[in-house]
């Protein structure tokens, strides 16, 4: 028994409800029937063989004429049957029926007929309270979703006739105290919960007070809780001009005014709207108005619940957030309506968008700028800069950014559907097809050069070290003979003459060191001639590691962007490190207005980097190349960070699917894409070639430097012969040289 009664009190939400209830109906085949023996039961017979126990809720007993003269009263004051049934303790048929004698019910026939020439409703505010539901029941009878409705009241109104498909919950507020009032907050933040997990959800709010309305509203807007899809119905008597304090919800949301006019029970009720971005003092458009006999009738050809945001009637101006980006135009217009005598222009892809859903929605763009000129991130102390700082403050309607959405943006801001995905790319400079006069030496390495060198004097300190070794030394030749530096002769690729007297040893060393000056040359001559005629430009930087691994290379990011954000948040790994380069001195936050000369200054000489969004680097280079001629910069292969750019508008704000329902016939038929890459030579660098033939002749200025190697060495060859005249010829030399002479003329008389 008690898992039934919890079961009832959890559908019916209170024991009042339960109790409301005449009887329950518990069918069973138990034989034991120990649960009803405190309950006033009756068994009954059943078709189906099972065993039917009625229990009531309210025991059989008989009533008195003083206590039907009692429900007469308390009826006459105003109480419903119910409410008299739950004072007295007794069955509300009891009080409909047995309670009321027929000479009193004529006395109270005659009582109410006085009561409705004398306005009865002041006696009788519940039948009066119960009228104006029925109007609230009527409209929402037309919505084409089953809907959930909470009802939300000062507590001065009796809501027991409110009736939904999807069931009620009431809400009852203090209107006394309405300043900081936490219950209201409470339910302000609940009504938020519901609408976003409910899709139809009808909130009807109810008072004559206009402090309290004036509350609701701005709690409400103020905590984003009542978005598109969320119905609101206000319920008053008062007139229009108490009603300020409800302009910003009933025109900028999907909200109705149902204003009673009159005290009687046969009072209309006017349905009204006010359109968006109207003035506080404007009149609302009427809509409907609902009678008790003639019921629910269409005043104008609009409809209940109107579409508001699909098309403005008013042609309001709405204020635009913008921020300059490659290829766009900003300049300042005397214009005597503007604010400060000076308005805006804009020209670029994102005026072309604004400027589409402009014509679209009927509306006018006011551009402005953020204070700090940037895309805007969220501070410590949770507040925001830049463009989403100006929606979130309510500084700007929406903002076309286009912005890189992350779950922290969309806390604050709601968002459009994705224009674009893309990634995060790497800007640097690309180096120049400079003429080096030492690029004769870039065909081997440092190593290889020094390699061969220790080989040549290996060579020279063998062919002289061998000879004295042997054990005959009769055998060796005193001094330096005239091939002793034959090696030098072949590295130089000059004549080399093998007398008879040379060792086989000697001819050995040296053919193998012919061996390997030939693959030397041949692979220098080969190398040089590549270098000479093409040109290699080099793309260091690739990947965020290849930064980090370069120590005289700084990298530039935007300032206040989604990127700054997320090295602001990371806690480990390789953003880390990144983020970690600004105590280096080799990180820094520069805005886009910014960034053209930061390219010319910083990123052109090659000691610096950009690191921003794909779409934006590329309308850089577009916007260089169209200046220079000429590609001086890449951008890297690999990208990282993928997003998706979207819109910004307020929370919760009506104008969000206004545009998306528009935006996907715009991505589909390609327009967005087209007007974002029509840029000026936008792919005239999109793959810059590692390598470039030359076609010119050398000049001098490419060699020049082989040319100084030859004076150096005339010059070193000078001195020393002047050092040879200086100190004259010995007596081994002047030896040596006699005996090849005599070799040499003794060779030429042998007959052939």
């Amino acid at each position: 028994m008690a898992k039934i009664l919890t079961r009832l009190y959890e559908r019916y939400g209170d024991r009042d409800r339960v109790r409301d209830k005449h009887m329950i109906f518990l069918y069973t085949k138990r034989r034991d029937h120990s649960v009803f023996e405190n309950c006033s039961t009756t068994r009954s017979p059943d078709p189906r063989g099972r065993v039917v126990w009625e229990m009531k809720r309210y025991p059989s007993q008989p009533t008195t004429l003083s206590e039907r003269g009692q429900f007469v009263v308390m009826w006459v004051r105003g109480k419903s049957a119910r409410t008299i049934a739950r004072e007295t303790g007794v069955s509300p048929s009891t009080v409909c029926s047995a309670a009321v004698p027929k000479a009193v019910t004529l006395v109270v026939v005659a009582l109410l007929t006085c009561v409705k020439w004398a306005h009865a409703i002041l006696l009788l505010p519940h039948i009066k309270e119960m009228t104006d539901f029925q109007s609230v029941e009527s409209i929402t009878r037309h919505l084409p979703c089953r809907h959930a409705t909470l009802l939300l009241t000062d507590g001065r109104q009796d809501v027991e006739a409110v009736r939904a498909p999807q069931g009620v919950t009431v809400f009852q507020v203090e209107g006394d105290h309405l300043s900081g009032n936490a219950t209201l907050e409470t339910i302000v933040d609940e009504i938020r919960q519901l609408g976003a997990a409910w899709h139809c959800l009808v909130v009807v709010v109810v008072s004559d007070d206009p402090a309290f309305l004036a509350a609701f509203a701005h709690l409400s807007l103020r905590r984003h809780a009542l978005r598109w899809s969320t119905r609101i119905l206000v319920l008053t008597r008062l007139p229009l001009s108490h009603l300020g304090g409800l302009h910003g919800l009933l025109s900028n949301r999907n909200a109705m005014l149902l204003r009673v006019q009159g005290t009687t029970i046969s009072s209309q009720v006017g349905v009204s709207v006010w359109q968006p971005y109207s003035a506080p003092t404007s009149t609302p458009l009427r809509v409907a108005t609902w009678t008790p006999h003639g019921r629910l009738s269409l005043a104008s050809h609009v409809l209940l619940f109107p579409d508001k945001f699909s098309v403005f009637s008013s042609a309001p101006t709405l204020t635009v957030a913008i921020e300059v980006l490659p290829y766009h135009r900003l300049s300042w217009v005397n214009d005597a309506d503007a604010p400060g005598g000076r308005r805006l222009e804009f020209k670029g892809y994102v005026d072309n968008i604004v400027r589409h859903f402009a014509k679209a929605l009927n509306f006018t763009p006011l551009y402005t700028l953020s204070p700090e000129r940037t895309f805007g991130t969220r501070l410590s102390d949770g507040s925001w800069t830049g463009l989403i700082g100006m929606v979130v403050r309510q500084e700007a309607d929406f903002a076309p950014g286009p912005f890189i959405i992350s779950p922290v943006r969309r806390e604050a801001v709601d968002h459009s559907t994705i224009l674009r995905n893309g990634n995060l790319r790497i800007l640097s400079g690309l180096s120049r097809l400079t003429i080096d006069p030492w690029g004769f030496l870039l065909p081997l390495t440092p190593l290889v050069w020094a390699v061969t060198l220790a080989a040549l004097l290996g060579v020279l300190f063998v062919l002289q070290l061998f000879p004295s070794c042997l054990p005959d030394r009769s055998l060796l030749r005193g001094g330096w003979s005239a091939n002793t530096f034959s090696p030098v002769r072949v590295l130089l690729q000059q004549d080399v003459v093998c007398p008879a007297q040379w060792w086989l040893w000697e001819r050995l060393v040296l053919g193998l060191w012919m061996l390997t000056t030939l693959v030397l040359t041949k692979s220098y001559s080969g190398n040089l001639m590549s270098l000479l005629a093409v040109k290699y430009l080099p793309q260091p930087f690739q990947t965020l590691r290849d930064i980090l691994d370069h120590p005289h290379v700084a990298m530039i990011g935007q300032k206040h962007s989604n990127f700054e954000q997320n090295l602001r948040d990371v806690k480990s790994g390789l953003f880390k490190e990144v983020a970690s380069l600004e105590d280096e001195g080799r990180l820094e936050f520069h805005t886009q207005s910014q960034y053209l000369k930061s390219l010319d200054n910083l990123v052109r000489r090659g000691h610096h980097v950009l690191v921003d969004v794909d779409l934006n680097l590329r309308s850089l280079i577009a916007l260089d190349f169209s200046r220079e001629g000429q590609c001086d910069f890449y951008i890297s292969r690999d990208g990282f960070l993928p997003h998706s750019a979207v819109m910004v508008f307020q929370k919760t704000s009506a104008l969000t699917e206004s545009f998306n329902k528009r935006l996907h016939s715009l991505i589909e038929q390609g327009l967005i894409s087209y007007w974002m890459e029509n840029v000026p030579n936008f792919t005239e660098c999109e793959n810059v070639p590692k390598k470039m033939l030359v076609t010119s002749h050398i000049s001098l200025s490419n060699i020049w430097g082989v040319f100084v190697v030859v004076g150096v060495s005339l010059a070193g060859g000078l001195l020393v012969l002047f050092a040879e005249v200086i100190v004259g010829p010995t007596t081994e030399h002047w030896l040596m040289t006699r005996d090849m002479n005599r070799t040499t003329m003794t060779t030429a008389r042998q007959p052939y």
